[in-house]
């Protein structure tokens, strides 16, 4: 195991802005909430859907439920740092996927072409998965409290978080985007605009959270390989 001491001057900072930026505030969000929603509304007329609201409205909650944790980050003093230009695409992608291509799909009709029709049952369930999403969401921020970090990297005085959701999943966090990714087609009926967050949540997991593992075996040792084997990366293990 590489002593963190190892760690090259570049990987260290007095603070860091996190991939949110330091000057980002939420009213910006809460702005372009009014905006989409405001276009949408105006676009669709009476041919308004509730489920495309209900996708938008979560979305704010999502950002709302993060946005105390982004700003505990800003001070946050790093210790070690492994993001590098594939994990800045791939936050770009999900960010393009589960943010961007939506709203631009509920406030103009530029991809109404690429749209589908689903069983009326469908925007139901979407919206359940969408509160349970939210839910599992808080909680895991709530636990894992000012160690929240949202890219690949280890502040001064990070700790090994092992109680509360995080007792038998590891990641917990990501369970609820996932959730949160499956119910976004069932709400938002495009392929492009619904269905390209699942593939683009999809592939950031995979990419990303063998090498979230190795930081924190790099981290915390024999610690989190113990953490490693009585938890589950996404639901609780089976007990042997």
């Amino acid at each position: 195991m590489k002593p963190i001491e190892a760690a090259s001057a570049a990987q260290r900072s007095n603070a860091t802005s996190g991939v949110y930026g330091d000057r980002l505030r939420f009213w910006f969000p809460v702005v372009l909430f009014v905006l989409v929603v405001g276009a949408y509304c105006w676009r669709r007329g009476d041919d308004w859907r509730w489920y495309e609201l209900v996708w938008a409205v979560a979305s704010l909650v999502q950002a709302a439920i993060r946005w105390p944790h982004v700003q505990a980050n800003r001070v946050n003093r790093v210790r070690l740092q492994r993001v590098d230009r594939r994990e800045q695409w791939l936050m770009f992608l999900v960010f393009l996927g589960l943010l961007c291509l939506p709203m631009l799909a509920l406030a103009t009709p530029w991809f109404d072409a690429l749209n589908y029709r689903l069983p009326h049952w469908a925007p139901w369930v979407g919206t359940a998965m969408m509160v349970a999403s939210l839910i599992y969401f808080h909680r895991a921020h709530a636990d894992l409290g000012r160690h929240w970090s949202p890219s690949l990297e280890v502040h001064e005085e990070h700790r090994l978080v092992t109680q509360g959701v995080y007792a038998r999943v590891r990641h917990p966090m990501y369970a609820s985007i996932w959730i949160f990714a499956l119910a976004q087609p069932l709400l938002v009926h495009n392929w492009l605009a619904g269905a390209f967050g699942v593939l683009a949540f999809g592939l950031l997991y995979a990419l990303r959270v063998p090498r979230e593992e190795a930081l924190m075996l790099d981290v915390f040792g024999d610690d989190y390989r113990a953490y490693m084997q009585r938890t589950g990366r996404l639901w609780p293990r089976r007990p042997r």
